[in-house]
């Protein structure tokens, strides 16, 4: 009795740790009711097709289709701080001056992070939108 008592407790606390990540601006929740990733992309970025096929896999997944919008680094990256975009592919280093307001995901397909001032083909997203930037990344095969 004593050890069914522990082993029930036992999993009930560890089923409390296994929450998977959240988005609190509810990212996955509004691609999947709107139907569209809002995808920026900075203009002159080379594409890759790892990225390109990481969007396409989420979309399908969620019952979504890609939306793009090419500009400029500046105009995406707010636009994406700011709720209007879901994500931002382009070339970034962690040194960049966004790295404090955006989230650099790793480089699609590397294996490894990106070095700390190394350019490298990835997405931005919106800070603490985990379970979304969790979603593309394994898609994408990032580690």
């Amino acid at each position: 009795m004593i050890r069914t008592f522990a082993a029930t407790a036992l999993l009930t606390a560890l089923a409390g740790c296994a929450d998977p990540p959240r988005d609190p601006a509810q990212t996955t929740e509004r691609v999947r009711d709107s139907g569209i990733v809002r995808l920026g992309v900075i203009a002159g970025a080379p594409p890759d097709a790892r990225a390109d096929a990481a969007v396409a896999s989420v979309a399908r997944a969620l019952g979504a289709r890609v939306e793009r919008r090419e500009d400029h680094t500046e105009e995406l990256l707010e636009a994406l701080e700011l709720g209007e975009l879901d994500l931002v592919y382009g070339h970034f280093s962690d040194a960049s001056p966004w790295a404090t307001r955006v989230h650099f995901g790793d480089p699609p397909g590397w294996g490894r992070k990106a070095g700390a001032t190394e350019t490298a083909p990835r997405f931005a997203f919106r800070n603490g939108e985990n379970g979304w930037i969790m979603r593309l990344e394994r898609a994408g095969g990032a580690q």
